[in-house]
């Protein structure tokens, strides 16, 4: 069945390095997707007031951004899907899950619909890096004086630990909220049910389409059973090991050198 639908991830995916992309391909590629009836989903743990302004240039009403590991999902500005954290599940956080084993002596970072916050302390070298990514990020005093609504918060691993880190926090909470590793030493905690494959499949069922109308890209271990729930999985060639075993193939060209794009061209538009 034709491809009707394409996720991809971005950084280390569809992004290079430094966060730029070839605007001029990605904006051909949308144009011709359209002819096709085709939708390219951005899927990111980004803020979406980042990914809009990087995107900004970028014109198209088949482009749909998934952001905050899925709390947000966006179609044309417009928001479709809001999966916030409820008030009661961040009194709890705040209240009684940020003092308790394995957050006590964390790093965290808030990521609400109109800004990122921080506690006072936190090192420079994080601030400096969540910038990056999170647009308005605030260092306050506590976090019970946040009263943004937020969306998911990151939480700072080192790589080498961060699935360890990600098990010892899914068995804290119980199904409660969801912690994904997103790379890069970060995991991000969602509302229970949050997540990229979940707001993939989402979008789906509000499109009518089946497994194999999707085609996705990914890099990481969060995107893994995206990669494996898709008809095509296509992990980057600068993926781990692991991550393009589980793809039904491995694309040509690395992020760095477009390969997103450059595969979605052969497989699809070609």
């Amino acid at each position: 069945m034709a491809i009707k639908l394409i996720a991809t991830d971005l950084n280390g995916t569809l992004l290079h390095g430094d966060q730029t992309y070839n605007q001029a391909l990605l904006q051909q590629t949308l144009m011709a997707l359209k002819q096709q009836g085709i939708r390219l989903v951005l899927s990111s743990g980004n803020q979406y007031a980042h990914l809009k302004q990087l995107f900004a240039k970028v014109t198209a009403d088949n482009l749909v951004m998934v952001a905050e590991n899925g709390a947000s999902i966006y179609v044309n500005d417009e928001q479709v899907f809001d999966g916030s954290l409820s008030a009661s599940e961040l009194a709890q956080f705040v209240a009684v899950d940020r003092q308790q084993e394995p957050l006590k002596s964390s790093y965290l970072i808030m990521v609400g619909e109109h800004g990122s916050y921080t506690e006072i302390g936190a090192p420079q070298a994080l601030i400096t890096a969540a910038e990056k990514f999170y647009d308005n990020l605030q260092q306050v005093t506590d976090f019970s004086v946040v009263t943004d609504t937020i969306k998911k918060i990151s939480v700072s691993a080192t790589p080498a630990h961060a699935a360890q880190k990600v098990t010892k926090l899914n068995a804290y909470f119980e199904g409660r909220l969801k912690a994904h590793d997103s790379g890069y030493g970060v995991i991000d905690l969602v509302t229970a049910g949050v997540g990229k494959l979940p707001a993939i499949q989402w979008l789906m069922q509000r499109w009518q389409l089946t497994e194999d109308q999707l085609l996705a890209f990914g890099d990481g271990d969060n995107d893994k059973p995206l990669l494996q729930y898709a008809g095509q999985g296509v992990a980057m060639v600068n993926a781990t090991a692991s991550v393009q075993a589980v793809a039904d193939q491995v694309s040509e060209l690395d992020n760095e050198h477009d390969g997103v794009l450059k595969m979605i061209q052969k497989l699809v538009l070609s």
